[in-house]
């Protein structure tokens, strides 16, 4: 099986867990106009926390990986986490968010749980094992951020989303690239692949869960 085989099956298996994660009780409320101001503060609050941590945790996978074109693919993605962090910042200015040190910050910890899984995965798995956890994930990422994109424009009246903005497509490279990094690994790791998509898929949909009070 090669990687991108392999990838058609992982999200056939991971449809219903990815459902989920797009049906969520805080998108639909947002769709709605039932999240208060503080319920936009606690998502902001959170993502600072997640992807200040994300973008280390994805540099080091650039430093620890052994061929030059992972180490270039992860420092791709590690530039675009930082400048989506610029882009949370000014969304958190807006809504008056804490911007402070990450103990200022309001953290639920299961929604962050998805941070700290990357961190394990950028210490302990290896290239093939990260970028596919990471092409499994990023598109979900993406759609739920662009429902909620919609939705504070048109029922919050927020101007600062560029932060949503940035997730609310994934640039093809991130696969394409992702895909090619994989393919040294699968022969081996095919399971283990596997295995992580579905971890990060769960804790992506514990961060939508926690926010959202399940």
């Amino acid at each position: 099986m090669n990687a991108r085989d392999l990838l058609v099956e992982v999200r056939r298996e991971l449809e219903p867990l990815n459902s989920s994660v797009l049906n969520c009780r805080f998108i639909r409320m947002a769709e709605r106009g039932e999240l208060k101001v503080e319920d936009l503060r606690s998502f902001v609050e959170n993502q600072l926390y997640i992807v200040s941590h994300d973008a280390r945790s994805i540099a080091l996978m650039a430093a620890r990986a052994t061929h030059a074109e992972e180490s270039v693919y992860f420092a791709d993605l590690a530039r675009a986490d930082l400048e989506a962090l610029r882009a949370l910042v000014e969304m958190a200015e807006e809504l008056g968010a804490s911007r402070g040190p990450v103990q200022s910050l309001k953290v639920v910890p299961h929604a962050v749980d998805y941070t700290h899984f990357l961190a394990f995965l950028a210490a302990h798995r290896n290239p093939g094992e990260q970028a596919f956890a990471l092409i499994v994930n990023l598109p979900v990422w993406s759609a739920a951020c662009a429902r909620l994109l919609g939705a504070v424009r048109e029922r919050y009246g927020l101007r600062r989303t560029r932060f949503l903005e940035l997730f609310s497509s994934v640039p093809s490279w991130v696969e394409e690239r992702g895909l090619q990094v994989c393919e040294r690994y699968v022969a081996e790791h095919a399971d283990s692949m596997r295995f992580f998509a579905r971890l990060i898929q769960s804790y992506e949909l514990s961060f939508w869960e926690a926010l959202g009070g399940g």
